[in-house]
C-alpha cells in the first residue's frame, strides 16, 4: 500500500510545545531509543532500533503491503535522487523516523504503524522547514487516533461500513466497538481523520489496559485549537519485494508494512531424561510424532511438537525451512512501519535479506502471564551492517537472550573478577537466575537458584542445547580464582541442557535453564 497524500502542516507552531528532542549521541540505550539522526550521512550512532524497530528484520516473503505517505511536492525534504545520488539498490533505510512506542495488551498494531507514517512526514516536513531541530521530532498521540478512528466510523452515512475490531450492527451499519484489529488504509478511506486523527502525545496519552479504546479526555477542548491536518490523495498496493524495495528507495519515505504472522513448530525429543520437563510420555503413541531425520535425534524414538511464535530475541521475524520441518501455523496479522531494507543482511536462520521494520511490541521477557514470547531488537545501523556486533552490544544489548549472554567454562573461572571484567566489556550478563516460568517447561531448573551459561551449541532439527553451571554461593565476584573455590569451600556442579530451546529465542524457554538474565 502506497498513500500518495499533500500534507497540510500550519505554519507559526511554536516548537518548544510541540516538539520532542531526541536523544542525544551520549543518552544511555535501552528500547526506547533515539532514531536515525537527520543529517546526512546516515549516522549509526543515532540509529537505535529499539527506536527504530523492535523485533526489526523480515526475511523477505510474500503478501505484504507497504502505506506510504507523500509530503507536499513544492517542499523538499531530502537530497534529490538521480542515477548519480541514488544510494547502493542492496540496502536502504529511511531518514527521520521517530522512537518506538509499544501497543502493550491491545491489537493496536495498524494504528502505531498509521501513526509512524505521520510522525515520519510531520519530522521531515519539520525539519526542512526549519520548525524542529535535526534532533526534534513530534509524538503523536495513537490514543487520540484511535479516538478518531471510532468517530470517524459514528459519522459514516447509512450504509457505509468500518470494518475495524468487534463491529456490531446499527441499521445497515456494521461499526466497530472497540480498536482490536484494524489496516493502516483507514488514513486514506476516513477522510473525516485529516482533521482529527492527527494530536499531540501530551493530549492524549496511550493507555495500555484493553477496553479503553474511546477514552481521551479534553479531547474536544484539543481538537478545537489543533493545528495539525494533512490530505491524501492516493494509494498503491505494492506486493513484490522488488516493487517496494524501489518505491522505497527511489522516494526515501517510510511506508507501513502489513504480514501474516506464524507460529512455527518444533519437534523436541521426549525421552525419559527429558519426560518431566517438557511434560510428555514417550510411550503415548497419540502424542509422539517421528523424530528428525538428524544425527542428534538418533537415539529418540519419540518427538513432540513444541509451537513458538516466528520472532526472534535477535529482532527477526523467520519460518523453518519447508520439508524438513512441520509447517506453520496462521497465527494472525501485522502491521508495522517499513523503514528499510537489505539484500545481504544473513539472519540467525541462514536467510539472506529482508525488510527492515519499526515494530510496536516488547523488548525483553513478556510483560505479563498472557504473553508466552520474550523479544529482542537490533538498531537499524545493525541490520545496515555498519556495526560489528560488539558494538551492537552496548546500544542493543538483548539482555534476556541466551544468545547475549556471557560463557565460562567452570564454577571458579565464572566467578573470577577476570570473567566478570570480560562480561562487563561485551556487555553481556554473567549472573543468571532460573526463573523458572516457562510455558513449555517446568522444573529444569530451581527457581531462584544462581546460574553461569557454560555454552550454547547447535542440535539439529533448528534446536540448541545449552549447559549450565549452578553457583552455589550466589554469584560473588570477589576474590581471586582459587579462593572462590578452595578457600569457600566451592563445589562446582555442571547440569546438562535438559530440554532443548529453538533457533526462535523465547528468552530461555527449552534447554536455557535460567530462563532469564538479571
Amino acid at each position: 500500500l502506497r498513500l500518495t497524500t499533500d500534507l497540510a502542516l500550519y505554519a507559526g507552531v511554536p516548537a518548544p510545545y510541540w516538539a520532542s528532542r531526541m536523544p542525544s549521541q551520549n543518552t544511555p540505550y535501552s528500547h526506547f531509543e533515539p532514531a536515525s539522526a537527520a543529517s546526512a550521512p546516515f549516522n549509526p550512532r543515532h540509529a537505535a532500533i529499539g527506536g527504530f524497530a523492535v523485533g526489526g528484520f523480515l526475511a523477505f516473503a510474500a503478501a505484504l503491503a507497504a502505506l506510504m505517505l507523500y509530503c507536499d511536492p513544492n517542499i523538499q525534504t531530502q537530497a534529490e535522487v538521480t542515477a548519480e545520488t541514488a544510494p547502493a539498490a542492496h540496502k536502504f533505510a529511511v531518514d527521520f523516523s521517530t522512537p518506538v512506542e509499544l501497543q502493550e495488551y491491545r491489537g493496536t498494531c495498524w494504528i502505531f504503524a498509521a501513526v509512524a507514517v505521520l510522525e515520519w512526514s510531520y519530522r521531515s516536513q519539520g525539519v526542512a522547514r526549519g520548525w524542529l531541530g535535526a534532533d526534534q521530532y513530534v509524538r503523536l498521540s495513537e490514543q487520540a487516533f484511535g479516538v478518531a478512528v471510532l468517530d470517524a466510523c459514528r459519522a459514516l452515512n447509512d450504509g457505509t461500513s468500518c470494518v475495524v475490531g468487534d463491529e456490531v450492527w446499527r441499521g445497515r451499519q456494521l461499526l466497530p466497538r472497540d480498536l482490536e484489529g484494524g489496516e493502516p488504509t483507514l488514513l486514506f478511506y476516513l477522510s473525516r481523520l485529516s482533521k482529527t486523527a492527527a494530536l499531540p502525545w501530551s493530549v492524549c496519552p496511550y493507555t495500555a489496559k484493553p477496553g479503553s479504546d474511546g477514552e481521551c479526555p479534553g479531547l474536544a477542548e484539543a481538537r478545537a485549537t489543533n493545528p495539525l491536518a494533512f490530505s491524501l490523495a492516493s494509494i498503491d498496493w505494492l506486493y513484490e519485494r522488488r516493487a517496494v524495495t524501489q518505491r522505497l528507495r527511489e522516494t526515501q519515505r517510510l511506508m507501513t508494512l502489513s504480514t501474516p504472522l506464524l507460529t512455527v513448530r518444533y519437534l523436541l525429543p521426549c525421552t525419559a531424561a527429558s519426560a518431566h520437563v517438557l511434560k510428555c510420555n514417550p510411550k503415548d503413541k497419540e502424542e509422539c510424532r517421528v523424530c528428525p531425520a538428524e544425527p542428534a535425534f538418533g537415539g529418540a524414538a519419540c518427538c513432540v511438537v513444541s509451537e513458538r511464535d516466528s520472532s526472534t530475541m535477535g529482532g527477526e521475524f523467520f519460518r523453518l525451512p519447508s520439508g524438513s520441518h512441520l509447517e506453520p501455523v496462521l497465527e494472525g496479522a501485522h502491521a508495522m512501519a517499513l523503514v528499510g531494507y537489505s539484500d545481504v543482511f544473513r539472519s540467525q536462520q541462514g536467510f539472506v535479506g529482508g525488510y527492515i521494520v519499526k515494530n510496536s511490541w516488547w523488548d525483553g521477557l513478556p510483560p505479563g502471564p498472557g504473553w508466552k514470547q520474550a523479544r529482542g531488537s537490533h538498531s537499524v545501523a545493525f541490520f545496515m551492517q555498519q556495526v560489528s556486533p560488539a558494538d551492537e552490544a552496548a546500544v542493543c544489548p538483548n539482555a534476556h537472550s541466551p544468545q547475549s549472554w556471557y560463557p565460562c567454562g567452570s564454577v571458579r573461572a565464572c566467578r573470577s573478577n577476570k570473567t566478570a571484567a570480560f562480561a562487563r566489556a561485551a556487555n553481556q550478563p554473567l549472573h543468571l537466575t532460573c526463573l523458572d516460568a516457562s510455558p513449555f517447561l517446568r522444573g529444569l531448573c530451581r527457581k531462584g537458584e544462581p546460574l553461569f551459561l557454560r555454552s550454547i551449541a547447535p542440535f539439529g532439527g533448528g534446536l540448541a542445547t545449552a549447559c549450565f553451571l549452578r553457583d552455589r554461593l550466589g554469584g560473588s565476584d570477589g576474590g581471586d580464582e582459587g579462593k572462590a573455590v578452595v578457600n569457600r569451600r566451592r563445589v562446582e556442579e555442571q547440569t546438562g541442557g535438559g530440554g532443548e530451546s529453538g533457533d526462535g529465542g523465547d528468552g530461555g524457554d527449552g534447554g536455557d535453564g535460567g530462563d532469564g538474565g538479571d
